[in-house]
């Protein structure tokens, strides 16, 4: 009996021993399939993350919607000037916004500011946000043509806008106000006249120095309100350049004309109401078609399935080719068919099996 005791004990403890090892592998199973399932979370919030980013980046260099994050910064002293009373309201209008900024290392320039969303990025072992702006790239100097008047007379034009752009360090473009009135003969000179004088021909040879020796360009306005549409030019331009800059990269890669390709092109809403027309459309730029022929073939083959189906049979060159065509918008005209040629191009062009056929 106690034999049979000291058994059954040690058929217990031997399966009191088995129970920690049963535990521990169920642990770690359970353990592996939390850290799987933590690891697939954290896989697709960064991927949710990076998604809302990266449509977040599209948004602020979308066309239609990039100019609200443009700035343009000028100088108080450049903005009150009269001939710079449209800019503020023109600029304003077209979506964007105009500052004054004291900060600016000249009191004739004017430039460009994107504002991006900020992240954290590592820099010598430290974190940080990133800035909430980036410079553009481009910049203005502004002046009336009596200020530079003293320069071009004495050729030392050149030589000042490149140290204002050396110093701004980007692309420069001199914008030259009331060049038409300065050139007009006055009803009456005086002699207390301080006007520097200068000829047309001295300004425009300034103005080619610049340009081939700094490649600076330089824009000429007259009225204020030319000189604010050129700076809303300009800001478009700004805003848009880098998602135009991305699509011709992208279009630079294809062996097509991209954009030619998307010419007359119908457009799809998403409950197909529109592919009656894409059809009409397919059959009508074939060489020899006509927008009536397209209508009558539609009319009876409603999809390319059933035209094609249809071209299966002997037969079906000539029965294409007695299709009628309306002609009602011309009065008078006579009823007119198909015809045996255009069904026979069809039946090629839906039939054959070889890819090098030519259609003729």
């Amino acid at each position: 009996m106690s034999n049979k005791i000291i058994n059954l004990s040690d058929e217990d403890s031997s399966s009191a021993e088995d129970l920690p090892a049963i535990t521990e592998n169920g642990s770690k199973k359970k353990t592996n399939a939390a850290t799987a399932k933590e690891v697939k979370k954290q896989k697709v919030t960064e991927e949710k993350a990076a998604k809302k980013k990266k449509n977040e980046m599209n948004k602020i260099y979308k066309p239609g919607e990039c100019m609200k994050y443009i700035t343009v910064e000028g100088h108080p002293t450049l903005w009150s000037n009269w001939w710079c009373a449209d800019v503020s309201r023109e600029v304003t209008a077209a979506g964007a916004r105009v500052i004054s900024a004291p900060k600016l290392i000249h009191n004739s320039l004017v430039m460009w500011t994107r504002t991006i969303p900020r992240t954290l990025d590592q820099e010598n072992g430290q974190v940080k946000l990133s800035p909430v702006t980036e410079p553009c790239g481009r910049a203005l100097y502004v002046s009336s043509v009596e200020d530079v008047a003293e320069q071009v007379s004495g050729r030392t034009l050149t030589e000042h806008v490149g140290q204002i752009r050396q110093l701004v360090d980007c692309a420069l473009t001199l914008v030259l106000f009331g060049v038409k009135d300065f050139f007009k003969s006055p009803r009456r000179k005086t002699l207390n006249s301080n006007r520097t004088p200068i000829t047309e021909i001295d300004l425009e040879l300034a103005i080619a120095d610049l340009l081939v020796t700094l490649q600076c360009d330089t824009a000429i306005v007259n009225t204020p309100n030319e000189l604010a549409l050129l700076i809303v030019q300009l800001t478009k331009a700004i805003a848009e350049a880098p998602h135009k800059l991305s699509t011709r990269a992208w279009e630079d890669q294809a062996q097509f004309y991209m954009k030619g390709e998307s010419k007359n092109c119908i457009a799809m809403d998403k409950d197909g109401i529109a592919v009656g027309k894409l059809w009409q459309q397919m059959i009508a730029v074939l060489p020899h078609s006509s927008l009536e022929t397209s209508r009558a073939l539609c009319a009876k083959y409603r999809t390319p399935l059933e035209l094609f189906e249809a071209l299966q049979s002997s037969d079906s060159v000539a029965e294409i080719a007695d299709i009628g065509v309306s002609r009602a918008a011309v009065p008078g005209s006579k009823a007119r068919r198909v015809g045996p040629e255009f069904a026979r191009k069809l039946k090629i062009l839906f039939t054959a099996e070889d890819g090098n056929a030519i259609v003729d």
